[in-house]
């Protein structure tokens, strides 16, 4: 005889996404275009401290040591790092560990604010990452000493790494799975966005201070999330907030013009089916008890810190080859584009842990290329690094959105946050692989992101799978996708899910 299971109660919330409504558009463009001041301050030591040469004591030999009173080549910058502190000769490594200490930040932040947002919401903490960014980045410019700038670039890095990861959070718990994969790639368009106007910004602003301005007075304009946007209502729904959920779907019916009437029985039902709330209130530790989780966790955060390392390490690589600083930065930005416009397809075409393996696979097989290219064939080199770029980038595109499937509501931005945290470890150490040589760097980050692919054969597959509410939901991964394709009550709203028989 058949063996009637227990019916398998799709969430009310996701299925009220099921499609794109007029509050998406002004959810998304919203969020979206915060991106864009927000991602120049992760670039912004490109800028800030470019290559600039000195000559000294009237020789006319470059940036020869020791020297008393450097007289700094001002023909493309007017005002950089080096030139306001004086740093050259003995005291260069202040640059390095400037910049380094703003990835600090960015770990610190991303960590922290990945906690808060569990604990206080995706909105509240996105509002006031964008304050603390918009604040510190305007005092950057002001501070009269090297030490009290790298103070003000680690604050500065505290705001920009945590409003990355709650805004995209925010995003995707307002997605049904049939959206998440387009909506995740077109969250990281304005990212390239960013990186294609920044050397404009640059060109424009030549000074380091106006600079700086120019890039963090935009994000003042996005304090006005906390009065224009709704808290996501999954993450109330999953922190026993439910009658704010219920007024969030209910504002939610309203703005679209189709009310959602039935909202409050269907989330009391499916609570009621739900696992119980021990599991559905998890703590981050409580991932270590548990080998699958444990696993996963592991090989994420291998990989976040490989992302982190061979993305902006190759920017900065790329950065410092001979040839136009404005140029280069600008094509690399651009052919960011074309990864992240195929990533919309290849998301919907291929499993994550394929998308996840060949990117990294060929971020690497092209940088070991850019290695063996002889130097003189300079446009060859740049193209090929700013192609393993891309590859980079389009890993981190589909590493964020498996990282934020393999997690129950109740820790994900926690376990957003620790692996963005590995990730911020990886960006502080790209400046000193940058310091070695191009063959020795180059070859660094190509053959880690080759040692990475490995690592992809370990993860289970989460492709159409509804983001986990509960402990149980993550163990049962592939039971559950195999479920949901063969499921059509998920794709009509107002289906009543059937018994499942075996």
């Amino acid at each position: 005889m058949a063996k009637i299971k227990h019916p398998k109660f799709h969430n009310p919330i996701e299925k009220q996404f099921n499609e794109i409504s007029r509050y998406h558009y002004f959810l998304f463009i919203l969020i979206f275009s915060s991106k864009i001041p927000i991602f120049w301050h992760a670039l912004n030591l490109i800028f800030l401290s470019p290559p600039i040469d000195y000559f000294c004591n009237g020789n006319a030999s470059r940036n020869l040591c020791p020297c008393d009173d450097p007289a700094w080549d001002r023909s493309v910058f007017e005002e950089t790092m080096q030139t306001k502190f004086g740093i050259y000769c003995d005291n260069s490594w202040l640059t390095s560990f400037s910049h380094s200490m703003n990835f600090v930040g960015l770990l610190i932040g991303a960590l922290m604010f990945g906690f808060l947002s569990d604990k206080f919401g995706r909105l509240s903490m996105f509002t006031a990452c964008c304050l603390v960014l918009a604040v510190s980045g305007c005092l950057v410019s002001a501070m009269p000493t090297i030490a009290a700038f790298t103070l003000m670039r680690c604050l500065e890095g505290i705001g920009c790494g945590g409003a990355i990861i709650t805004a995209f959070v925010l995003c995707i718990e307002y997605c049904n799975l049939r959206h998440r994969e387009v909506i995740t790639a077109l969250f990281h368009i304005p990212s390239n966005i960013s990186h294609v106007t920044l050397p404009g910004v640059s060109y424009l602003f030549r000074h380091c201070d106006e600079f700086q301005l120019a890039l963090s007075i935009p994000v003042f304009i996005y304090l006005s999330s906390w009065w224009l946007v709704m808290e996501s209502p999954k993450w109330l729904m999953d922190n026993d907030k439910v009658d704010k959920a219920i007024a969030v779907m209910h504002r939610f019916g309203e703005i679209n013009g189709k009310p959602c009437e039935n909202i409050k029985e269907e989330i009391e039902q499916y609570l009621a089916h739900q696992s119980n709330k021990s599991q559905r209130k998890m703590k981050f530790w409580q991932i270590f008890k548990h080998k699958k989780l444990t696993i996963n966790l592991g090989c994420m955060s291998v990989i976040y810190f490989l992302c982190g390392m061979g993305y902006y390490g190759v920017s900065q690589y790329i950065g410092k080859m001979s040839g136009d600083i404005y140029v280069n930065v600008a094509v690399s930005g651009f052919l960011l584009l074309p990864g992240t416009i195929s990533s919309i397809f290849l998301l919907q075409l291929l499993s994550r842990r394929t998308f996840l393996m060949l990117t990294i696979f060929f971020s690497g097989f092209f940088m070991i290329l850019v290695v063996f290219i002889p130097i003189k064939l300079l446009w060859l080199r740049v193209m090929l690094a700013c192609i393993c770029n891309c590859f980079f980038f389009m890993s981190f595109i589909v590493v964020f959105l498996y990282s934020v499937e393999l997690f129950p509501t109740s820790v994900r931005n926690s376990t957003l946050g620790f692996l963005s945290v590995l990730s911020r470890i990886g960006q502080i150490t790209a400046p000193l692989i940058n310091s070695l040589s191009e063959t020795a760097s180059g070859s660094i980050f190509g053959a880690l992101a080759l040692l990475g692919t490995l690592l992809c054969f370990i993860l289970p597959e989460t492709k159409n799978v509804e983001l986990p509410s509960s402990l149980d939901d993550t163990r049962t991964l592939t039971r559950r996708k195999t479920r949901l394709e063969e499921d059509d009550s998920f794709k009509d709203t107002r289906n009543v899910p059937l018994p499942i028989i075996e």
